[in-house]
């Protein structure tokens, strides 16, 4: 959870009048962005931010914006315009598999001061540090546009040239030498460690901006109380990232009184972009919606008054409502979010306390029965249970099981790439927790009973959640007609009987995989694991398989 620091003083100037001057006053505007005033010693005002979805809010600009929605001095959406230019970034063709993606905007008439460069710069790097993946998947820099001399290129440069003064320095270094002696440089180097050629940023005239993601240059990448106009870069890994960080960026500058102007990103290896994008959303609800969730019965029309005031634009067709999503708000992803600020508007003290009218007695689902069934069935069979997160990463689900990629559910801002996603299949979770035991002792056999997350398209959510059973065993003479017999005895319990047709699949050894069928439908795959899938594993002993849907 970032934690925060702006000027009163400044925030002031930002919002006007309307803006409380008691902090007792100001702090329910704050728990309504989901933020804590921590300490306000004097002009300072220290926040701590709940919400890590919304990167706007961690800046003195984005909370303006939010405040002089609820504080009525603006309503609904805020429309950011850029104004075409001919301005152009011509991007090298090697980055595609280094740091591929670029997004650029330049922004004018701003004017600047000590206390606005520390809030730009505090924006930036809690961007950078948090969001952006200490700048792994995201890096910003900001230029002073009037001393670029366009078009620029996004190139690649050996480690031994091109060398630049970075910032806080007065003599020029290689880039080589900025990794070591820098300390940026010792900072972010590790995220171009192993590579021949680094990214770089340079002008028409050879002129270096930056070094990305390290160090900026300290003549034309220097932002100062002189700078007038600003040219703001983002590179990284990820494209929507990328251009979301820019349409953050571009638009608190916006808010500061600057005029945008968008450039042409000149692609070798994909279509060429004009950055940045403004494009708004938009998404249906209805009153029925809003009144199931929250339990008040409000009209149409006052729930376009509190979209309004959270920044929304809404507009109401009897009791349905149009609500178009800001830009910068990429937290929006079910009706439900616009619900919740629907009740942040209403404001939860306004909300009656009821009494639960019945109480309920709990009592376990059909599949649950099923699934403590099918648990008792394995450990019968002489099978440990283990129990695996459903979230996981894409090596284990594809690379290290020898197939290609497939669409599946991913983190969009995750913690840890080691769980960046949703498990679609059980049989890798398995793999991992046997790869983690090979120094126990053999024969090995455990199962799981657990979710997946497979992606619909169909679905409201996009994704549908399946029970399954995978069965794994492990020894130095573990066979396909021991799989089978396994398989047999759990469906014999059940009453089930199953047929197997021959199959192909890259996890498993060809000839030794078959796929499993009740009553024609096809519901799961066994087989020998396939010898490559078990070096990438780090296995020396046969592995056997088999998973379904329970």
């Amino acid at each position: 959870m970032p934690v925060i620091d702006i000027s009163l003083e400044d925030l002031g100037k930002m919002v006007g009048d309307k803006l409380p001057t008691r902090i007792d006053e100001l702090e329910p505007y704050i728990h309504n962005i989901k933020g804590e005033i921590e300490t306000c010693e004097g002009d300072n005002l220290s926040i701590k931010l709940g919400d890590s979805n919304r990167p706007e809010l961690w800046g003195a600009e984005g909370i303006a914006r939010e405040l002089k929605g609820m504080l009525g001095v603006e309503r609904g959406l805020k429309d950011y315009k850029a104004t075409p230019t001919d301005l152009k970034i011509f991007v090298n063709a090697k980055l595609e598999k280094i740091r591929p993606f670029i997004a650029c905007a330049v922004v004018k008439g701003v004017e600047l001061n000590d206390t606005i460069i520390k809030q730009l710069m505090q924006l930036q790097d809690k961007i950078d540090t948090s969001y952006g993946r200490n700048r792994r998947k995201t890096s910003i820099g900001m230029y002073n546009f009037d001393l670029v001399k366009f078009p620029l290129k996004y190139a690649l440069t050996k480690p031994h040239e091109n060398a630049f003064v970075p910032l806080n320095f007065t003599e020029k270094i290689a880039p080589h030498e900025i990794l070591k002696l820098h300390p940026k440089g010792q900072e972010y180097g590790n995220i171009l460690k192993g590579l021949e050629e680094y990214p770089i940023f340079i002008d028409s005239e050879g002129k270096v901006l930056s070094m990305p993601p390290v160090i900026n240059s300290a003549d034309l990448g220097k932002v100062d109380e002189n700078t007038k106009n600003i040219l703001v870069e983002v590179t990284g890994t990820d494209y929507g990232a990328v251009n979301h960080v820019l349409t953050i960026i571009t638009t608190a500058l916006a808010e500061r009184g600057g005029k945008i102007f968008s450039v042409t990103i000149d692609y070798t290896y994909r279509k060429p972009d004009v950055t940045p994008n403004f494009e708004t959303t938009t998404m249906k609800i209805s009153t029925e919606q809003v009144s199931k969730v929250l339990g008040i019965k409000t009209d149409a029309d006052e729930i376009v008054k509190l979209l309004q005031r959270m920044r929304y634009s809404a507009s109401a067709d009897k009791n349905l409502i149009s609500v178009r999503i800001p830009c910068y708000r990429r937290d929006i992803m079910h009706y439900v979010d616009i619900i919740e600020d629907i009740a942040i508007s209403y404001g939860y003290d306004n909300f009656a306390f009821e009494p639960v009218p019945i109480p309920t007695a709990g009592k376990l689902s059909d599949i649950e029965k099923l699934s403590n069934k099918i648990r008792e069935v394995c450990i019968g069979l002489g099978a440990q249970e283990v129990l695996n997160f459903t979230l996981t990463n894409k090596e284990n689900l594809f690379s290290k099981m020898g197939v290609n990629e497939e669409n599946i559910i991913e983190i969009e801002n995750p913690v840890s790439l080691t769980y960046s996603c949703m498990r679609n299949k059980l049989i890798p979770s398995l793999l991992e927790f046997l790869s983690q035991n090979t120094t126990k002792e053999f024969p090995q056999v455990i199962f799981e009973v657990g979710d997946v997350m497979i992606f619909d398209s169909k679905q409201p959510e996009g994704s549908k959640t399946e029970r399954r059973l995978a069965f794994a065993i492990t020894h130095s003479t573990a066979n396909f007609t021991e799989a089978k017999q396994n398989l047999d005895a759990i469906f014999r319990t059940l009453g089930k009987t199953i047929e197997l047709k021959d199959a192909e699949h890259d996890s498993f050894i060809v000839g030794r995989c078959a796929k499993i069928a009740v009553n024609n439908e096809d519901i799961g795959i066994i087989g020998e694991i396939h010898p490559s899938v078990l070096e990438k594993w780090g296995f020396e002993m046969p592995v056997i398989a088999f998973e379904i849907r329970v």
